[in-house]
């Protein structure tokens, strides 16, 4: 057998093996990865980091349960099916949000196909006209002008306890999209975070960072609560 492990020469002649980077086990590699890292990382060495393999399947198998993609398993010994038709632009988003949600216990999981747009009523210029629209959106679409109809979702919000009153709102996140808006960047579905007094507007990519963001933060407020305790 060949040997493939980089090696060195001494001075007097002598071959000094080098020594193999020894690759993190699954749990410990879960561990250390972030949502950031999930979605901007090559797949294949997610899935090889994390001990996942793809399983393709005939065409309709899923797409007869509703589904784009299937997962079962664990960090370490997991498998993702997906049908063997389905393009590489839309597998790779499939994949990646799939092994967003493995950890070290074994589950299952479905990703359902994506809604297709429906048509709703809006009111543009006193005018009644129908526009399509996400299945998450929840606005009354009553503008002006198109160019003024956007898609906003139901928000999520983080409220903070005081001593002296009750909780206050800190922060609200939720989906939109100015479809029919001139800002190019702002067309498509995005994240907006707003604190009541600025909007932040991100893409999915700079949400996932934010919410990795989030989790360290919530941990370093953990430690100061647990110090404050003692």
């Amino acid at each position: 057998m060949q040997n493939t492990v980089p090696t060195q020469v001494k001075p007097s002649g002598g071959i000094v093996a080098q020594r193999v980077a020894e690759q993190q086990p699954p749990a410990a590699a879960w561990k250390s990865m972030t949502l950031g890292a999930i979605a901007t990382a090559p797949v294949n060495e997610l899935l090889q980091t994390l001990g996942v393999r793809i399983i393709e399947v005939p065409q309709g198998e899923l797409a007869a349960e509703g589904l784009v993609g299937w997962f079962v398993g664990r960090v370490g010994s997991a498998e993702i099916q997906i049908e063997r038709t389905l393009p590489q632009a839309d597998r790779e988003p499939v994949v990646r949000d799939l092994l967003a949600r493995i950890t070290p216990s074994q589950q299952s999981y479905g990703k359902r196909a994506p809604s297709a747009p429906r048509l709703r009523p809006a009111t543009v210029g006193g005018n009644p006209i129908h526009i399509e629209c996400p299945a998450w959106c929840t606005s009354d679409h009553v503008e002006g002008f198109l160019v003024d109809v956007f898609h906003t979702g139901e928000p999520v919000d983080l409220v903070a306890p005081t001593l002296d009153g009750p909780p206050q709102p800190l922060l609200h996140a939720r989906l939109h999209a100015d479809t029919f808006g001139t800002d190019v960047p702002r067309q498509a579905p995005h994240i907006v975070v707003d604190d009541e007094s600025q909007l932040f507007a991100m893409t999915p990519a700079q949400a996932l960072e934010f919410a990795d963001d989030l989790v360290a933060f919530a941990a370093q407020v953990r430690a100061l609560a647990e110090q404050a305790g003692r």
